[in-house]
């Protein structure tokens, strides 16, 4: 029982951050598409979940050593 109680340090950010740049990149695609202007929300979108996948390997390399 003790091993499902451990959790992965860093696997949480490191989801969220790859649904922030997944939503961002198709929300982009979608507005590029309809032939509007690209929006800055969705490149803030992008880069803060590429930094969130960023914090949360660098959690997870922590947690080997």
């Amino acid at each position: 029982m003790a091993d499902c109680e451990e959790t992965r340090k860093g696997a949480i950010p490191k989801l969220f951050g790859v649904v922030l740049i997944f939503l961002g990149v198709l929300d982009s695609m979608l507005s590029w598409r309809g032939g509007l202007a690209l929006d800055a929300f969705y490149v803030f979108l992008i880069a803060g979940g590429a930094l969130l996948y960023f914090i949360g390997a660098v959690r997870q390399g922590r947690e080997q050593q």
